[in-house]
């Protein structure tokens, strides 16, 4: 027998356990498991609008998109897309805090969040029979567009585009599967045009079947889950799976299942599904498009995709990206900032962030102090960063530099470069393929980098008006 106190001793260790599990419970990362899951989540938070008024796919849907993005700060969410009640999603990734919130960290710990997931044990995928990517099947279809709701983006755009698809493709050498989002135009029926980005990887696939004179098999992904979304955008080796990259991300493997006509597997959870395949040799002329610096990217001949299938969920709900806004570069962004942080690291351990927002083509390196016998550390880390080719041009700040206010950046150029020796150029470089600047895609670029670091002999000199106490100053003690 439990004598009074050992009762109540026992019931105190069995509710404190309860409350320690719970705790710790709370304290795990939460994880979405579909794209609704995620849209639920933003919903709560407050950072989703949903427009019921019937909005067409041809400029409408865009224009109303650009405007709640820009006006509102917000992701929307279309629920009478074209008069059909068909839904459309949008702006779900346009800030670091939107992409934090998958990871369930603070946007300032994001990119170290990303950055542990370098080494993270691989989570094989988890296949599955039956699927809600699956409930519904067409394999006898004439037009895209009486499926679902492609949009028309951009005024001068050729036609309707995919800009948010994620393509999965196989190497036919080795089997490896690739995953990553590429822009496909709709040209008309079961026909898309695809670009495959020189130098990417499913580009690299492609031209192995080119080789073999075949068709490459593809399988589409409209709505995937955050991570898979993500996974995607990441600039992973070669060698490693974008989908056991989002188990890692995720924490637990990512289910799928087996395409109904080419031989894919494709997340259990997503909304739509396309399958089809790419011609080796058929091309249509594709373009204009508006792209991700903004402009207009020119016409060329393009690889035709013919659509064999498209599955989807009940209900299901297309996403649509606007190329050129945050949304693009924050996806773009933040992945390449962990790939590129621990590439400057390597360089100088005093490196402390770095920030390729809002648009990743400028990189925002943060240092701490360093000593007179690394006088130039900044010129050096310079020249790593503008090896990635992405990055256009690069600027270096102390530490005292909010790199995420443009204002602070501009201060520290204005007050600390001497740009007769603190700027950079490097010439006939190779850059960004989509860089609008160069005259063709085969030609190299200029890059520019700006040394905004205290000389170590220049400190007291260059010493940062501050009022005291900032940090720790409250303001609810003296505001009402």
């Amino acid at each position: 027998m439990v004598g009074f106190w050992g009762k109540q001793q026992y019931c105190f260790l069995v509710l404190a356990s309860f409350f320690v599990i719970s705790f710790l419970g709370s304290q795990q990362a939460r994880a979405f498991d579909d794209l609704r899951g995620f849209i639920d989540f933003l919903d709560q938070k407050g950072e989703l609008v949903t427009v019921e008024k019937a909005v067409s796919s041809k400029h409408e849907a865009a224009t109303v998109q650009m405007k709640i993005l820009k006006e509102m700060d917000k992701a929307v969410l279309f629920t009478d897309v074209d008069g059909q009640g068909r839904k459309m999603l949008g702006n779900i990734y346009i800030s670091r805090k939107m992409i934090a919130y998958m990871f369930d960290v603070k946007p300032q710990e994001l990119v170290k969040k990303v950055t542990s997931f370098k080494n993270a044990q691989r989570l094989p995928v988890k296949a599955v029979d039956a699927a809600p990517c699956q409930e519904v099947v067409h394999e006898k279809l004439s037009d895209l567009r009486e499926i679902m709701s492609i949009p028309w983006n951009y005024e001068k755009d050729a036609n309707y585009y995919i800009t948010a698809g994620i393509v999965v493709t196989k190497d036919p050498d080795t089997g490896k599967v690739n995953s990553s989002i590429c822009r496909m135009m709709y040209r008309e029926g079961r026909h898309l045009n695809i670009f495959f980005a020189p130098m990417q990887h499913n580009w690299m696939i492609f031209n192995k079947y080119k080789v073999l004179k075949q068709d490459m098999p593809v399988a589409i992904i409209i709505g995937a889950d955050p991570y898979m979304m993500f996974a995607s955008e990441s600039g992973i080796p070669y060698e490693e799976n974008e989908f056991e990259y989002a188990g890692t991300m995720k924490g637990e493997p990512i289910e799928v299942v087996h395409c109904k006509t080419v031989d894919h597997y494709v997340p259990a959870n997503a909304e739509f599904i396309l399958e089809g395949a790419v011609s080796w040799q058929e091309t249509g002329l594709e373009g204009p498009m508006g792209e991700n610096q903004r402009i207009y990217g020119p016409q060329g001949e393009l690889p035709v995709i013919t659509i064999s299938c498209v599955t989807h969920r009940k209900d299901p709900i297309y996403q649509n990206i606007l190329p050129g806004t945050v949304e693009e570069q924050s996806l773009l962004a933040v992945p390449m900032e962990a790939r590129v942080l621990q590439m400057l690291r390597n360089v100088s351990s005093r490196v402390v962030n770095i920030n390729l927002l809002p648009n990743f083509m400028n990189c925002v390196i943060q240092v701490d102090d360093y000593p007179p016998v690394q006088r130039g550390l900044g010129k050096n880390l310079l020249l790593s960063a503008l090896s990635e080719p992405w990055i256009k041009y690069a600027v270096v700040v102390n530490k005292d530099v909010d790199i995420d206010d443009p204002n602070e950046v501009n201060w520290a150029i204005s007050t600390r470069a001497d740009l007769a020796e603190d700027l950079l150029v490097v010439e006939r470089i190779w850059g960004f393929v989509m860089d609008p600047s160069r005259k063709s895609k085969e030609d190299p670029v200029t890059k520019m980098g700006i040394d905004a670091t205290v000389d170590p002999y220049e400190r007291e000199r260059c010493l940062k008006t501050d009022v005291c106490n900032y940090g720790t100053c409250d303001l609810m003690k003296y505001v009402r």
